[in-house]
C-alpha cells in the first residue's frame, strides 16, 4: 500500500470493519489531593513485536519517555488483549498537573496530547477537587469541518454511549450515515487539500514570481474529481497535477518538499493509528465524587470508554469533580453558634 494515496487513506482512517488495526489503550490517573498525580498508560502490541515501547511514542513525548518506569501488566484487569497480542505498561509519578503536560501534551502534531488540569476549591463545610484530562482532537491535517458537519451532528457526537454499548436503531442510522459524511466528504476534501498546499507551497518556494500556482488553482477541483474518479492513484499523483500545466519543477530532487511531504504521511499514520484505538480511561480521585461526565463509577473512580469519534474533530474533556466534608468547619461552626446562642440568653 503507498502511503499517500488519498482514498486509500481515507478508508483505512475511518472504516471501522477493519478490526485487523485495532488496538486497545488504557489511561489511568491516581490524582492526590495536594494536586499530585500518577499516571500509566497501558498499550495493546503485537506479541513478537521488536522494540514496542516505541509505541508510547505516539502516547508519550520521545524526549520524555526514558523516565517512565515499566509495570508488569499481567495482571490488568480493565482489559483483555487479542490473540497474538500483549500488553505493556509504563508509569511516571509527576509533581503537578502542569509537569504531566510537559509529557503528554506536548505541541505536536504526531502525539496523541492529553492536557490534564487540577483545580481544588475551598468552601467552608466541603472542599472540592475538580480534576479532567482533555483528548485533543486527533484530526491533525488542519482541513476546516464547520462546512462539513452541522451543530446536531455534534450534538449527536457528544451524546453517544461508550464504546460497545447498544444504540438504537434510529441512531445507528445516523452514525452510519454521519461515518459517511466523513469518509465520503470531509475525509477526502482534507486529505487533498493538505496534499495541494503542500504542492502550492513547494512551487512558490522553489519558482517565486511565477503564475505556476495560479495555474494550478484554476484546475484545483479537476484534480479533486481525478483523485475521487482515480481508484488507482499512482505514488507520484502530485508530479502528475505539476506535469499537466507543464511546471518546469521535478518534485522528488526538492528536498524541502521532501520533508515535508514526510512529515504529511505521519500525521496521516499518526490519525490512522489514533482512529483505529479502542480506549479505556481511569480517574482514580481521593474522595467521593460528585460530579462527572464519566461513563461508569465505582468508588472514587470514574471510567470512560468513549467511541474514538469523539475525539476526532473535537476535543473531548473527561472530567470528575469530588468533595470531602471539612469537619473542623462544622465543629467551629457549631461552636460559634453556641457561643452566639449563650450570648443571646444571657442579655
Amino acid at each position: 500500500m503507498k502511503e499517500n494515496k488519498i482514498l486509500i487513506w481515507a478508508c483505512g482512517l475511518l472504516l471501522c470493519a477493519l478490526t485487523a488495526c485495532e488496538h486497545q489503550v488504557e489511561m489511568e490517573t491516581t490524582v492526590h489531593a495536594d494536586g499530585q498525580l500518577d499516571k500509566q498508560i497501558t498499550l495493546e502490541v503485537d506479541e513478537k513485536k521488536k522494540n514496542p515501547e516505541r509505541e508510547f511514542y505516539q502516547y508519550i513525548d520521545s524526549s520524555k519517555f526514558m523516565s517512565w518506569i515499566p509495570v508488569d501488566s499481567a495482571r490488568n484487569l480493565q482489559l483483555k488483549p487479542g490473540e497474538g497480542k500483549k500488553f505493556i505498561t509504563f508509569k511516571k509519578h509527576f509533581r503537578s498537573a502542569t509537569e504531566a503536560n510537559q509529557d503528554l501534551a506536548s505541541p505536536n502534531d504526531t502525539l496523541f496530547r492529553v492536557t490534564s488540569s487540577f483545580q481544588k476549591k475551598f468552601r467552608w463545610f466541603f472542599t472540592y477537587i475538580t480534576y479532567s484530562d482533555t483528548y485533543h482532537a486527533i484530526n491533525r491535517l488542519g482541513f476546516p469541518h464547520t462546512n462539513f458537519f452541522t451543530e446536531e451532528d455534534f450534538q449527536f457526537i457528544n451524546r453517544l454511549p461508550a464504546e460497545g454499548k447498544p444504540i438504537t436503531p434510529a441512531d445507528s442510522l445516523y452514525l452510519k450515515l454521519l461515518n459517511e459524511k466523513i469518509t465520503d466528504h470531509y475525509a477526502n476534501r482534507a486529505f487533498f487539500e493538505a496534499y495541494f498546499l503542500l504542492l502550492t507551497n513547494t512551487i512558490n518556494r522553489e519558482l517565486p514570481g511565477t503564475d505556476w500556482v495560479a495555474r494550478l488553482e484554476a484546475r484545483k477541483e479537476q484534480f479533486y474529481q481525478q483523485v475521487l474518479d482515480d481508484k488507482d492513484l499512482d505514488d507520484d499523483f502530485m508530479q502528475q497535477f505539476t506535469d499537466s500545466v507543464q511546471i518546469p519543477l521535478r518534485l522528488d530532487s526538492v528536498q524541502h518538499y521532501l520533508e515535508s511531504k514526510r512529515a504529511l504521511e505521519q500525521k496521516i499514520n499518526f490519525v490512522s493509528s489514533a482512529y483505529d484505538g479502542k480506549y479505556v480511561h481511569v480517574i482514580h480521585m481521593p474522595w467521593a465524587i460528585v460530579n462527572t461526565n464519566a461513563d461508569s463509577v465505582s468508588g472514587n473512580s470514574a471510567y470512560w470508554a468513549p467511541p474514538t469519534i469523539k475525539f476526532l474533530l473535537n476535543d473531548y474533556m473527561l472530567v470528575a469533580e469530588a468533595r470531602k466534608t471539612n469537619y473542623w468547619a462544622i465543629a467551629v461552626t457549631l461552636v460559634v453558634i453556641a457561643i452566639g446562642a449563650w450570648m443571646l440568653r444571657k442579655r
